[in-house]
């Protein structure tokens, strides 16, 4: 278990919950939309992404920006998987990276219907383990395949699958092999359930119908895909649209921090079109506090250039981060840190967990049944 109990309620606003005594994912805890303890924040140097936080190719990748993004063609979010290459131009700021973002997400011709909108997405999260003296981090991992189902005669099913659990960094890696290298840990789980044991190893694949509604949130609220077909396209008017969402859910944040959460999720996670998309790109280079981090890599290597919201709760400083490919507009991943203490003057952090946007397409193909 975590040796930062602290930390992790710091974090609870991204990472992935245990919410059934089997360990298997609630997939509506991936879209569902953070309360963090209110808190002060400060600006992040872009240092900050550098310095050892990143893989030193990433730094290496400032003065010529070539991102390697993909091979194939995602029909809702372009270019993806191991192999495309898109020059960019190179945004030196948040709000320069967001509204590239948004215009090239403007240029899209994807697909927009469908009998199902299936997004493919990694969540992992990092877990203290090791002897005292020795511990270490190992990054729970699995895959969220749902099909969201955009008609009311279709079930939505998600087809769940864990990836196994490896060493999150390079000094993770050495510690545990200098714990010998173990392929399963057991970790102690909430009270009245049983412990759960985690391995290197990946699990099946399990289909899991989903009851109950298509499990879509934003600004706190269940949404419906009707819902979010007819949001605003104009950013002033998607902001306002948020806000009473907000207010409705009685939320208790400052709008900054609620609108980058929402906008996040708008570009990152939800079935909207386009146009949608690009709004909220550019309502998030208008909101204050968004910082830029400069190119960073997500957990599968694949280069963007990040912006952050950091801000300071009862364990220390936390920091979302949205990494976006500027040659695309395509959200790559989002990611949560803990900065400790020092917070903006961090030059390194904790990478806690995440969520790796793998693909989303539309098809009228049947969801799978098992």
């Amino acid at each position: 278990m975590s040796t930062r109990p602290d930390v992790m309620q710091l974090l609870t606003d991204a990472r992935p919950r245990r919410l059934e005594p089997d360990d298997r994912p609630d997939p509506a805890a991936f879209t569902a939309h953070p309360r963090p303890a209110a808190g002060r924040r400060r600006s992040v140097p872009r240092r900050l992404a550098l310095a050892g936080a990143l893989p030193a190719v990433a730094a290496a990748a400032v003065a010529a920006l070539v991102l390697t993004s993909g091979g194939g063609t995602d029909p809702v979010t372009g270019p993806t998987g191991p192999g495309t290459t898109a020059v960019a131009a190179q945004p030196d700021s948040a709000r320069e990276l967001l509204l590239v973002a948004a215009e090239k997400t403007d240029a899209g011709g994807a697909a927009t219907s469908g009998r199902y909108w299936v997004r493919v997405q990694e969540h992992g999260e990092r877990k203290e383990v090791g002897p005292a003296g020795g511990r270490y981090g190992i990054a729970a991992r699995f895959q969220i395949e749902r099909w969201q189902a955009t008609g009311a005669g279709d079930p939505t099913v998600d087809v769940q699958q864990d990836l196994g659990a490896v060493p999150v960094t390079a000094a993770d890696e050495a510690a545990w092999k200098a714990d010998g290298s173990p392929d399963r840990w057991t970790e102690t789980g909430p009270a009245g359930t049983k412990p759960i044991v985690r391995t290197t190893a990946p699990g099946p694949r399990i289909v899991r119908p989903l009851r109950g509604g298509p499990l879509l949130m934003i600004a706190g609220q269940p949404v419906t895909t009707a819902d979010l077909a007819g949001l605003p396209t104009e950013p002033a008017a998607l902001k306002a649209w948020v806000t009473a969402r907000l207010r409705q859910g009685g939320g208790t944040e400052s709008d900054a921090v609620a609108l980058f959460y929402a906008g996040r999720d708008l570009v990152a996670e939800l079935p909207v079109t386009a146009a949608v998309r690009s709004a909220a790109y550019r309502m998030l280079a208008d909101l204050p506090g968004v910082d830029f981090l400069g190119v960073v890599q997500d957990r599968q290597g694949r280069s963007g250039m990040a912006v952050a919201y950091t801000r300071r709760g009862d364990g220390g400083w936390g920091q979302q981060r949205l990494i976006v490919d500027p040659g695309t507009g395509r959200a790559l991943a989002q990611e949560s840190w803990f900065l400790g203490s020092g917070g903006a003057a961090a030059a390194t952090g904790t990478l806690m967990s995440w969520t790796v946007q793998v693909s989303s397409r539309y098809t009228d193909d049947a969801a799978p049944t098992a």
